[in-house]
C-alpha cells in the first residue's frame, strides 16, 4: 500500500470505531463545568475570553487554556453542543492515530539497517491497534478528556521537529519543538514531561545521520524546557491543593499507599493494553486500604518487569535500545499521573492517562513486527496484526458506547465495581429525577453514602428527601445539613441550603426557607438554575409579609425560559395584587429534573 493510503486507513478506522461517541450525552464529572458551566467558554471565541482562559484555573484545579479555546471554536465555528463536541474529538483522535503513524516511523527509521522498505507498513499497524484500543474510549468518547487529545497531537509534532533537529538542525526546527512543547502544557500540564521524553529519544534512539553537537548545545536546547516544564508543575501543584468546583485533593495520603497504588495502576494499564478487557471509566480510590486490581496489577507488573530483563539483555543492541526506549517513554509519560506527587483524591488511576504513554508501547509493537517479519513472513506479520486490531476493536466498541451518559458510564462500572460509591449515586440521582424511582433513588444514595461519606452525595440525597417529604426526611435533611444551616457559607454549591429551605417551607418555616435560599442563590460554585429557587424565595417572602422583596423577586421571572415558572410567578403576582393570597405553598416544579446529571440539581 501506498503511504497515503495507509494513512487514510488508519484515519478511518479511528473514526469510523469512534463514530460511536458521537451523541447527545456528557458525563457529568468535569464536562459541564469546563464548557458550559464555564463563564470564559459558555458564549464561545472572544478576546477577553481567551485572555480569561489563560489567567484563569478551570474546574478541577486543571490549567488548560488551549483546550478550554478549543471549546470556545466548537461553540462559534460549529455552534456547539454536546455532538459537536463528540465529532471534534472523534476527528481528533483519527488524525492523532496518523500522528502516531509518523512518530513511529521516525523512531523505527533510527533502528532498521539501511535498505529496509517495510518500516512504513509496521508503523502502520502499530498505530492502528494503538488507536482501537479501549483504554483510548476514556480520552476521546469523554468530552473535557479532549485535553489528553490535544497535549498529545502537540507533543507529537514537538517530538518530530526535536527529532528533525538532531538529524538535520537549523534554529526552526528547534524553535518550532519548543514552540509546540508549550502548546502542549498549556493543553494539559502533564506535558510537563516532555523534556525528558525529548532526552529519552536522544538517548535510545541515535542515529548515524545526527549532528555531533557539543554538550552546551543541548544543554542550551534543554534549559527553556525543563525551565517552562518547571513552571508548569508549579501551577499543577498550587491549582491541585484547593481546585476550583471540586473538593480539596488529598495530599495526606501516605507515601507506602500511594507507592502502591502507583504500582497496581502501572500494572493494570499495561494488562489492559495487553488483555484489552475489563475497561471502564471510573476506577475509585481506596486510601488506606488495598487498591481496586491489586492482585492481577501487581502480577501484570511484574511480568512486564521480567520481560523488560529478558529483552535489556538481549545481544542484538537494537533490541535493548528499544526495549528502554518503549518502557521508559510509557513509564516518563505516565509519571505526573501515577500520584506520586500531589496526591490522591477519588480516583486512583484513569485509562485516559495511557492515551501518550501507549506510543511508547506501540513503538515496542512496530519495533517486534519488523523483527519478526523476516523469520515468520510479512503475510503472517500482517494477518497477526489485523486480527489483533480487531480483537482491539471489538473490545473497545462496548466501552466507547458506556460514555454515552453518566448513567451508561456509572453502569459499566458498577459491573466491574460493585461497591463503586460514586456510580451508585450517579444511578440513584437518576433513578429519583428522571424515572420517579424516588424511593429506590434514595436507597442507591444512601449506600453511596455509607460506602464513602461525600459531602456531594449529602447534598443529592438531602435535597431528594426533601422534594419527597416522606415521614422522617425532613428531619434527615436538617441532619445532613447542619452545618450548612449554621453557616451558610460553608455550602459553596447551594445544594444542601436549597435542601434546608425546601424542607422548611414544607414545614411552615418560611423565615428558615428565606435564609437558605438567598444564601443559596449567591453560593460562589452553584452549577445549577436559580430559577427554581428563585421562585419560592419569592414565594417565602410573600409569606413573611415582605411584599416588596416578594414582588422583586417573582418580577425577575417573567421572562422565565420555563413555563411553569413564568405562569406560577404571574399567578403569585395577582394574588398579591389582588389581596386574595393566602399562604403559598412550596413550588415543586414537575419537570426541573430533565437534563440533571450527577452534581447538578436533584430537582
Amino acid at each position: 500500500m501506498t503511504a497515503r493510503l495507509l494513512e487514510a486507513a488508519v484515519f478511518a478506522a479511528a473514526l469510523a470505531l469512534f463514530a460511536l461517541s458521537v451523541c447527545d450525552g456528557r458525563l457529568a464529572l468535569d464536562d459541564w463545568g469546563n464548557i458550559y458551566g464555564c463563564a470564559f467558554v459558555k458564549d464561545g471565541l472572544s478576546w477577553s475570553n481567551v485572555g480569561a482562559a489563560l489567567t484563569t484555573i478551570g474546574q478541577g484545579g486543571m490549567w488548560m487554556p488551549v483546550t478550554h479555546i478549543s471549546f470556545m471554536a466548537d461553540i462559534s465555528l460549529l455552534g456547539g453542543g454536546w455532538r459537536v463536541h463528540h465529532a471534534v474529538n472523534a476527528v481528533l483522535h483519527a488524525v492523532n492515530a496518523v500522528l502516531v503513524m509518523h512518530f513511529l516511523l521516525v523512531l523505527l527509521r533510527r533502528f532498521l539497517p539501511e535498505g529496509r522498505t517495510d518500516a512504513r507498513r509496521w508503523c502502520a499497524l502499530a498505530a492502528l491497534v494503538w488507536a482501537l484500543g479501549p483504554q483510548r474510549a476514556d480520552a476521546v468518547a469523554w468530552v473535557v478528556s479532549r485535553k489528553e487529545e490535544l497535549w498529545t497531537a502537540f507533543a507529537l509534532l514537538g517530538l518530530m521537529s526535536w527529532c528533525g533537529w538532531l538529524e538535520r538542525g537549523g534554529r526552526l526546527r528547534l524553535a518550532a519543538a519548543f514552540a509546540l512543547f508549550v502548546l502542549s502544557c498549556l493543553s494539559k500540564p502533564t506535558a510537563m514531561c516532555f523534556p525528558v521524553l525529548a532526552w529519552l529519544v536522544r538517548r535510545f534512539a541515535r542515529h548515524d545521520a545526527d549532528r555531533p553537537r557539543p554538550r552546551w548545545k543541548f544543554a542550551a536546547a534543554y534549559a527553556p524546557m525543563f525551565a517552562f516544564s518547571a513552571f508548569v508543575a508549579l501551577v499543577a501543584v498550587a491549582s491541585h491543593v484547593r481546585p476550583e468546583g471540586m473538593g480539596r485533593a488529598d495530599i495526606s495520603v501516605p507515601l507506602s499507599w500511594s507507592a502502591l497504588n502507583a504500582a497496581v495502576s502501572l500494572g493494570l494499564y499495561i494488562l489492559h493494553a495487553v488483555f484489552p478487557v475489563g475497561v471502564y471509566a471510573d476506577y475509585r480510590s481506596v486510601v488506606g486500604g488495598t487498591p481496586v486490581g491489586t492482585i492481577p496489577g501487581l502480577v501484570a507488573l511484574a511480568a512486564a518487569l521480567a520481560t523488560l530483563v529478558v529483552a535489556a539483555r538481549a545481544r542484538s543492541k537494537e533490541v535493548r535500545r528499544a526495549a528502554w526506549l518503549s518502557s521508559l517513554f510509557f513509564l516518563v509519560a505516565l509519571l505526573p499521573t501515577l500520584g506520586l506527587v500531589g496526591g490522591i483524591s477519588d480516583n486512583s488511576m484513569a485509562e485516559r492517562y495511557t492515551y501518550l504513554p501507549s506510543v511508547g508501547l506501540a513503538f515496542a509493537a512496530a519495533f517486534a513486527m519488523a523483527s519478526l517479519a523476516p523469520l515468520i513472513g510479512a503475510g503472517r506479520t500482517v494477518s497477526a496484526a489485523l486480527l489483533v486490531a480487531a480483537a482491539n476493536a471489538a473490545c473497545a466498541a462496548p466501552v466507547v458506547l458506556s460514555y454515552a451518559d453518566d448513567v451508561a458510564s456509572a453502569t459499566r462500572t458498577l459491573r466491574f465495581d460493585p461497591d463503586h460509591w460514586r456510580a451508585i449515586r450517579t444511578i440513584g440521582c437518576d433513578l429519583a429525577a428522571r424515572h420517579g424511582k424516588i424511593d429506590e433513588g434514595v436507597s442507591m444514595m444512601k449506600r453511596s453514602l455509607a460506602l464513602r461519606p461525600s459531602q456531594q452525595t449529602a447534598d443529592v440525597l438531602a435535597y431528594t428527601l426533601a422534594c419527597r417529604g416522606a415521614e422522617g426526611d425532613f428531619a434527615e435533611v436538617r441532619r445532613l445539613g447542619a452545618a450548612a444551616l449554621a453557616k451558610p457559607a460553608l455550602d459553596r454549591g447551594g445544594m444542601m441550603l436549597d435542601a434546608l429551605a425546601i424542607a422548611a417551607m414544607r414545614e411552615g418555616d418560611d423565615e428558615t426557607a428565606a435564609k437558605c435560599f438567598s444564601a443559596a442563590i449567591v453560593a460562589p460554585a452553584r452549577t445549577h438554575s436559580n430559577a427554581h429557587s428563585l421562585l419560592n424565595l419569592g414565594l417565602a417572602f410573600a409569606n413573611l409579609g415582605k411584599k416588596a422583596n416578594a414582588v422583586m423577586t417573582l418580577s425577575s421571572l417573567v421572562n422565565s425560559k420555563d413555563e411553569g415558572l413564568r405562569r406560577r410567578a404571574a399567578e403569585a403576582l395577582e394574588e398579591m395584587r389582588s389581596g386574595k393570597a393566602g399562604r403559598f405553598p412550596y413550588y415543586d416544579n414537575p419537570v426541573a429534573g430533565e437534563g440533571r446529571t450527577d452534581g447538578e440539581s436533584a430537582r
